[in-house]
């Protein structure tokens, strides 16, 4: 036991928020770990010092990546658990060739971001932020010039990308009765089936939808994929949601058809972080706008290392991982 080395790499302040006595109690029982005790992420050199005899490495937010020098030091490495969000950048291919296991958290993630966008269809269907704002701001009572609001219920929902998040979407939409449409191309007709959903093109998704939630990830070929024909065919009060990236939109052509007034928009992402004080976007009252925290919950934070934790485990015993990710799944993934 004492000679699986383990090394836990985020630093303090993030393990503060991300790693549970449950997760650590569970890495310690799988062998001899090696606690970052500073507030400072590594750098790749000090890692590579403790490569050497690392059987495991717990990653998170601000963690190097794995580059070909630093697995050259990592002769005995068998698995890398990412307690965050994306694995795109953390391992190359020479790992993956060498067998090295790559887990993600990222569907912990999905989690609090679906239950966020279920909550943005329901807050902008029935004007919540509106009345709000009426009550506190205004101190006023009653519908004020904006009406009841709409019910969420038997509305069409337009899904772009049936990723992680937007299967969850797709599941916590069953009990309104909602007609989900989904424009992914890596979506089969049989997985069509089994999530109750009829696959269509963008621009058709784009013209028949309610609303229009992105879940796409980020590669080459979704760059600016949902362009101005798209909000173009949006239909008169639409409402468009970006939980995903920026990097899906064309920016210019969102907010010109948000200028005008026609649709409504809730967006968490945006092309820069943090948005500029004087954005337009921060000047529409069709926009809700919350600063990238949709994944982020004090209990998905909390099970992030515990989920990496468990794969671990079952890794060790030899059962199936939940969170592995493969080589081929990196590419379509965000």
């Amino acid at each position: 036991m004492a000679s699986r080395k383990l090394l836990f790499l985020p630093r303090t302040g993030l393990a503060t928020d991300i790693l549970s006595q449950r997760a650590r109690e569970v890495l310690v029982s799988l062998g001899d770990v090696v606690w970052n005790e500073t507030d400072c992420d590594p750098t790749p050199e000090a890692l590579a010092d403790q490569l050497p005899d690392a059987w495991g490495v717990v990653t998170s937010w601000g963690s190097p990546a794995f580059t070909p020098a630093l697995l050259a030091q990592a002769p005995n490495l068998r698995i890398v658990g990412h307690a965050a969000g994306s694995v795109k950048h953390l391992m190359p291919k020479e790992g993956y060739d060498r067998g090295i296991i790559v887990l993600s958290a990222a569907a912990v993630i999905a989690d609090a971001v679906a239950e966020y966008t279920l909550w943005a269809m329901l807050n902008m269907q029935r004007n919540l932020t509106r009345f709000w704002a009426l009550m506190k701001d205004a101190r006023a009572w009653g519908y004020g010039e904006g009406g009841f609001g709409n019910e969420l219920y038997y509305k069409r929902v337009g899904i772009v990308g049936a990723s992680l998040v937007g299967r969850r979407v797709i599941k916590l939409l069953q009990p309104f009765g909602c007609d989900v449409v989904v424009y992914d191309p890596y979506l089969s007709l049989a997985e069509c089936e089994a999530l109750q959903v009829r696959r269509v093109s963008l621009e058709e998704l784009f013209s028949i939808s309610d609303i229009v939630s992105v879940h796409a990830p980020t590669t080459p070929e979704t760059r600016a994929m949902i362009g101005p024909e798209h909000f173009a065919a949006l239909q008169d009060g639409a409402l468009f949601i970006n939980t995903a990236r920026a990097w899906v939109v064309d920016q210019a052509a969102m907010i010109a058809t948000l200028r005008t007034g026609r649709i409504r928009a809730v967006l968490d992402v945006f092309d820069q972080e943090p948005l500029a004080e004087d954005a337009p976007l921060r000047d529409m009252d069709n926009v809700f706008l919350t600063p990238h925290i949709s994944g982020h919950t004090t209990e998905s934070r909390a099970r992030l290392v515990e989920a990496i934790a468990d794969d671990m485990q079952c890794f060790v015993a030899g059962k199936p991982l939940r969170l592995a990710v493969s080589w081929d799944r990196l590419k379509i993934m965000a």
